[in-house]
């Protein structure tokens, strides 16, 4: 759980020697006010921490510069109906086309469809990848 979610109010920098793009993402998308580097100077570090109690976000220069170039190489975020976005979410809790069909009260092959649309439009082959693809570019907030 976020802890602003839980109405606690406080700001999160992470500090870590691990700088590769997944974690960088993940602590963004979780609600990081930062993401910082252990090399960097004391200095720099206590600044950093009061830029985050003010609000603003800090960012190692080179995370900033990863964060950059994920965003111009990541390709245009699909476009899904609200049907295919539906499907995908209960996808994501877990159940199966069966039970789709009756939560929507659609038939197993029309799940089937808005499926194979999602997974066109997301390219991927599978239910789980379709799912995790969907979550990456924030399709099932």
């Amino acid at each position: 759980m976020r802890m602003s979610e839980a109405g606690l109010p406080c700001r999160v920098i992470v500090l870590t020697t691990y700088e590769t793009d997944r974690n960088i993402l993940r602590a963004v998308e979780a609600g990081a006010a930062g993401y910082l580097l252990k090399d960097m100077p004391r200095g720099d570090l206590a600044e950093a921490v009061r830029a985050a109690a003010r609000g603003e976000t800090v960012l190692a220069p080179s995370v900033a510069a990863r964060l950059v170039d994920q965003m111009r190489t990541r390709p245009e975020r699909p476009h899904l109906s609200e049907r295919e976005t539906t499907v995908l979410r209960l996808v994501a809790e877990g159940c199966t086309n069966a039970e789709i069909g009756r939560r929507l009260f659609i038939g197993e092959s029309t799940v089937k469809t808005h499926l194979l649309r999602a997974f066109g439009k997301l390219g991927v082959d599978d239910r789980t990848a379709a799912v995790t693809s969907a979550m990456r570019y924030g399709l099932l907030d």
